[in-house]
């Protein structure tokens, strides 16, 4: 898949395209992405998704709190996974989202990307809304630029919209099995493994303690959470905690793995981890022995569970 950043030099050739953030890259996204590609290979012109190198809740909010569901090197590996020929990251800002709709569809999808068929999502908007302006009005501006305009299917299995929204809300509850299912994959969090307090190795639980790639990601709720640990072309199951670890009196929040059946030094690399399920909540034990005992217990847990 080409990746391209800077759009200043115009495509060659028509392509199909499809525009979004594709935060997720959800079921939703991919139900797009492939009515997208049918259509451009009845086209017989190359595929484009179109998204944002800064999420525009970043640039219009000045976001802190994570949010993000994948951070832009994940969203390029599944798009190209999704088999997508070009992605076009644009460097959004106000300047761009001033834009109105036929301004966007002129200025940047025809001169710059030479866009000859657009499918927009069911419920996409252009640029700074103007009033009454709909989806009918897209059609009609790109049959004067001599631009297809189309609208995707909304994907809903079982009647359940799939959002990335809806992820995150998923998430925010500890629901990674739920948030799993309108992804079509396991949630997943990439970073570097960096050294802690140590404090799991003093209850015989020794942790990898994982600082974030990319600080906008969204952690699912507090909890201890059934994982698997992608590490040097390996798979381990383990045991992760987020949260403040409240019985040992911790005072920030972490992420840290405990990796069943590994042995060696895993500090200082990088490695991917995926969500299988959320076993419990995260609470203070009246002692450090009870904690032990209940980690014991989580441990043994995930090693009964075969997928």
């Amino acid at each position: 898949m080409k990746i391209i950043t800077d759009i200043n030099t115009p495509l060659v050739g028509c392509t199909a395209a499809t525009i979004g953030s594709f935060d997720g890259v959800h079921r939703g996204h991919l139900a797009m992405i492939d009515e997208a590609r049918s259509r451009a290979e009845q086209m017989g012109v190359p595929l484009t998704v179109i998204t944002f190198a800064r999420h525009p809740r970043v640039v219009f909010n000045n976001i802190a709190e994570p949010f993000l569901l994948t951070s832009n090197d994940e969203k390029m590996e599944l798009l190209q996974e999704a088999g997508v020929d070009s992605c076009v990251l644009l460097d959004f800002d106000k300047a761009m989202a001033s834009l109105t709709a036929k301004e966007f569809m002129h200025d940047i999808l025809l001169q710059k990307l030479n866009v000859s068929l657009l499918i927009a999502g069911y419920d996409h908007r252009f640029g700074t809304p103007q009033q009454g302006e709909g989806f009918d009005n897209y059609v009609e501006y790109g049959r004067a630029m001599s631009m297809q305009v189309m609208r995707a299917a909304q994907f809903a299995p079982d009647g359940i919209k799939i959002s990335s929204s809806a992820v995150r809300r998923a998430l925010s509850q500890g629901d990674v099995e739920q948030a799993a299912l309108m992804l079509g994959r396991r949630y997943s969090l990439c970073g570097t493994v960096v050294h802690g307090a140590a404090l799991g190795r003093s209850i015989g639980f020794p942790t990898a303690n994982i600082s974030l790639h990319e600080p906008l990601k969204l952690l699912p709720a507090d909890g201890v959470y059934e994982c698997v640990l992608h590490h040097a072309a390996q798979s381990f199951k383990g045991v992760m905690n987020i949260g403040c670890k409240p019985t040992l009196n911790g005072d920030k929040r972490t992420i840290e793995v405990f990796i069943i059946g590994f042995e060696g030094n895993i500090y200082g690399s990088e490695t991917r981890v995926e969500f299988v399920r959320r076993l419990r909540e995260e609470r203070r034990f009246a002692s450090i022995d009870d904690l032990r005992k209940q980690i014991e217990l989580d441990v043994n847990n995930v090693k009964s569970n075969n997928y």
